[in-house]
């Protein structure tokens, strides 16, 4: 058995390609051998606001291919993210799966992990927290479409000028909290929420027993995403960890490590 872990799908109907790029992932996945853990975000802001409701029978291919596997009961563990969390009710109806509480930690396949999405360690600012709630929510779900457009190519505009940032931003918060983890009996911690591929070692502070004795660790940090341009998950089988990206073009994913894939500067 395998345990694939993976965040920020981010789908919608607005962009199949999205859910393409999530049942071609899918697809890899054995139900009868390989679990699936998604750490937040498998859908959109805009699906849960205007689309959850509206749309019967699940067309999207990715959603599709979700609830296959779960029909020929594979397992999944679905956390919630900041687009989804309000989305509990449609998870449930649709694929019988409910929101594991973060942190999610267990012993699986050699590894003790530790899963968060990551939106509630203190990265994101105020203003996106607003309009992650319930309130907002009802509000956006009500406008028109030509309305909801322009308010969504906004906030895609503001994103593209300050991902760069907001990035360094979140992964500073990330690897501060993975430090506070220094006790933690985990060994990889696994985040989500931002949209940039991370897996490497994240150096623990020094913790001094007496003038002569000292503890240093390191811990492997995975933050997962990047599904705007190409499919990313960890995989854990064996008591091995292996990272994996799948460019759009490529006809199989590629297996890379620390060398490809950079902290932000």
């Amino acid at each position: 058995m395998a345990t694939y872990f993976t965040s920020d799908q981010h789908i919608t109907l607005r962009h199949p390609e999205r859910g393409e790029r999530f049942s071609r992932f899918m697809g890899l996945l054995n139900p009868g051998q390989d679990r699936l853990v998604i750490a937040g975000d498998l859908v959109d802001f805009w699906f849960t606001a205007r689309e959850a409701g509206r749309t019967q029978p699940i067309s999207d291919p990715g959603l599709i291919a979700l609830q296959n596997f779960v029909s020929q009961n594979g397992q999944v563990i679905l956390l919630a993210g900041n687009h989804d969390q309000h989305l509990g009710w449609y998870f449930e109806r649709e694929f019988g799966l409910k929101f594991t509480p973060e942190p999610f930690e267990a012993d699986l396949d050699g590894f003790k992990i530790r899963v968060v999405h990551g939106h509630l360690l203190g990265g994101r600012s105020s203003w996106k927290g607003w309009m992650e709630s319930r309130l907002f929510l009802k509000a956006f779900e009500q406008v028109p479409d030509s309305i909801a457009d322009r308010l969504a190519g906004q906030l895609k505009k503001y994103n593209s000028r300050n991902r760069r940032v907001d990035n360094l931003r979140h992964y500073m918060v990330f690897e501060r909290y993975v430090q506070s983890l220094f006790f933690s009996v985990a060994d990889i911690t696994i985040l989500g929420h931002i949209h940039q591929t991370i897996f490497h070692d994240v150096p623990m502070p020094t913790i001094e027993l007496n003038e002569t004795k000292s503890i240093s660790r390191i811990m492997p940090m995975a933050v997962l995403g990047h599904w705007f341009q190409q499919s990313s998950w960890l995989k854990l089988e064996n008591g091995r960890s292996e990272f994996y990206i799948w460019s759009d073009d490529s006809p199989a994913p590629e297996q890379v490590n620390d060398s490809r894939i950079q902290r932000p500067i």
